[in-house]
């Protein structure tokens, strides 16, 4: 009964709630955006939404070093993945960020549309420039001084060990001169598993260290602007797990 519990409260509470909050936030707020031409009314209603969703789910999200995000205007913010608890968790506390979605999610009704207003950035990854485009469109996306939140393993681990880092936000961040801002997320798998729409009641903790500047650096300073980066999510990871807290309530 226990192990239901979370499915029956995501089912029943947590996705109807959220569905209807998206048909009344974007009938209400996207015509709004479209007389004003400002989109920062629509993005508080959706950052609004997706605290909401926490809250209902019962997940907490204890930040460390928020204060470290907010101080570069436009910034890359990378992020290891290891549920689908990150994204909205991250998005509900850093600053104004666009994401790079693959172009099936465009599809999802309203909030697609919506997402794109956004300046999200859809991609289609089976497409061959899609590694181009998502770069042009990432670097003229920081250049419009929108920040970016990136995954850099592309994916999410099965398990709390950082997958291999594609190179593509090191690229953006080096050509549009743009800071890094390394985070880690810590115990959203355990909340919400790889393949399970349940959500489990927790707490969780986003770790937010020093921006790193990349003006000045050429493409041959990328493997180490990886490494740099990479350590030092490594070092909160490890620090994490030496811990052998968890994150269920």
């Amino acid at each position: 009964m226990a192990a239901t519990a979370p499915m029956l409260r995501a089912c029943l509470l947590v996705y109807p709630s959220l569905a209807i909050y998206v048909l009344l936030g974007g009938l209400l707020f996207v015509p709004l955006t479209w007389i004003i031409r400002d989109i920062r009314p629509i993005y508080w209603v959706a950052r609004t939404g997706v605290r909401l969703a926490l809250f209902l789910s019962g997940v907490k999200v204890d930040w460390v070093g928020l204060d470290l995000a907010w101080k570069p205007k436009t910034a890359i913010y990378v992020s290891n993945h290891i549920s689908n608890i990150d994204p909205p968790a991250l998005f509900g506390g850093l600053p104004r960020i666009a994401v790079i979605l693959k172009k099936e999610l465009r599809k999802i009704p309203l909030l697609g549309y919506i997402m794109g207003m956004g300046g999200f950035i859809y991609v289609d990854r089976k497409a061959r420039n899609s590694r181009k485009h998502a770069l042009e469109a990432g670097v003229a996306t920081l250049r419009d001084g929108i920040s970016l939140l990136i995954f850099p393993e592309g994916t999410r681990s099965k398990t709390d060990e950082m997958l291999p880092f594609r190179p593509g936000p090191f690229t953006m961040a080096i050509e549009a001169g743009a800071p890094l801002v390394p985070i880690t997320v810590h115990g959203t798998r355990e909340l919400m598993p790889k393949g399970t729409l349940a959500i489990r009641p927790g707490r969780i903790r986003i770790i937010c260290r020093e921006p790193i500047a990349t003006e000045g650096l050429r493409a041959t300073d990328r493997p180490a602007l990886m490494d740099r980066v990479r350590a030092i999510m490594q070092q909160d990871l490890d620090a994490h797990a030496k811990t052998g807290s968890s994150s269920l309530e």
